[in-house]
């Protein structure tokens, strides 16, 4: 199953079962469902979300829980009941994690600490199980200050407990890749600021879409000028398809950006939002924020030569087929739209 060395234009072996753990989130649930439309292909959903305990996610998985070759396990993403199915695993794609930078400071860096640890037991159990290729989410926040285009060869320098342990994982999963004795490879995909139909209302474009809508003030960190690479949720599915199909020979580990190809400003994108609405996002300054990068622009040369990824969608079609998608959505919560 593994690529043999030499064998640069040879294409991983298509999976039958991949493991998706954090399939109950924004990014695992799109996977999943792309996954499944694939013939012959079935997917394990590993989440600690139980499926009647979160309404955002509720109604998604029960459409997958009703799809052929889709089973879910309510579990830590390091579990032994995981480990227990990765013998006949073809692929992992580990995306469970804390996803928000702010709350990773003080009191909210055990649920990191916690996150990494699953993370390590989770590339054990693969390791041991020999999983021919292991895809692990990593972040643009690896990066920190920027400035210029971020490449994966310039020295990283977080500058929020998010952003370390988002490093440490895909040290961790490029560690386990060249042990002696390795018969997997990996890849960290370092996901830059996403958008979508079931992204977290929390997360920046959810809320000024909800500030367009119902003129609530939006918050704005910094002077919002500094450019940033934003990225459809059906690119960063299409990154994780294309890692899991590069050619790469065992024992390798490669760290790839994802994004989008189009990069703005926080004000630019919220004059998007505010025009596609049909009503202005009014800001309101907010002062610095620790963590915060002050600006990330996605250098993608090494994702085009080592998986093959080329983004697909622009910021505004993006923008605007999310505006259609909650607009469209009344069975979601005013607050979530």
């Amino acid at each position: 199953m593994l690529v043999e060395p030499g064998s640069a234009k040879t294409e991983f072996p298509a999976p039958r079962l991949v493991v998706v753990t954090g399939v109950c989130g924004f990014i695992g649930s799109h996977l999943a469902e792309a996954l499944l439309a694939r013939p012959g292909v079935s997917v394990l959903g590993v989440d600690r979300v139980k499926p009647d305990h979160d309404p955002r996610t509720a109604h998604v998985l029960a459409a997958l829980l009703d799809r052929r070759g889709f089973e879910l396990l309510s579990v830590d993403s390091g579990d032994e009941a995981v480990a227990s199915y990765l013998g006949e695993a073809d692929a992992v794609v580990h995306l469970a994690a804390p996803t928000e930078v702010a709350a990773s400071w003080g009191p909210g860096f055990p649920d990191q600490a916690a996150s990494l640890l699953s993370s390590q037991r989770l590339l054990d159990h693969c390791w041991t199980a020999q999983v021919p290729r292991v895809v692990v989410a990593s972040s643009a926040h690896v990066y920190g200050p920027g400035g210029e285009f971020a490449r994966e060869d310039v020295p990283a320098e977080p500058t929020s407990p998010y952003g370390v342990v988002k490093l440490a994982t895909e040290r961790l999963a490029t560690a386990y890749a060249r042990r002696p004795g390795s018969t997997m490879s990996t890849v960290a995909l370092r996901f830059f600021t996403a958008f979508g139909p079931r992204v977290n209302p929390n997360m920046v474009v959810a809320r000024m879409f909800r500030a367009a809508m119902s003129g609530e003030l939006m918050p704005l960190f910094g002077d919002g000028t500094a450019p940033h690479s934003w990225t459809h949720v059906d690119d960063l599915v299409g990154a994780v398809l294309s890692a899991l199909a590069a050619p790469l020979e065992a024992g390798c580990g490669e760290v790839v950006n994802a994004a989008g190809a189009d990069t703005a400003s926080l004000r630019e994108v919220g004059e998007l939002v505010g025009k596609i609405v049909g009503q202005a996002v009014t800001w309101q300054p907010a002062g610095a924020r620790a963590g915060d990068a002050a600006g990330v622009r996605a250098d993608l040369t090494r994702a085009r030569r080592v998986i093959g990824f080329e983004p697909r969608i622009g910021l505004r079609e993006g923008l605007e087929a999310l505006w259609t998608h909650l607009a469209e959505d009344a069975s979601l919560p005013a607050a979530d739209r």
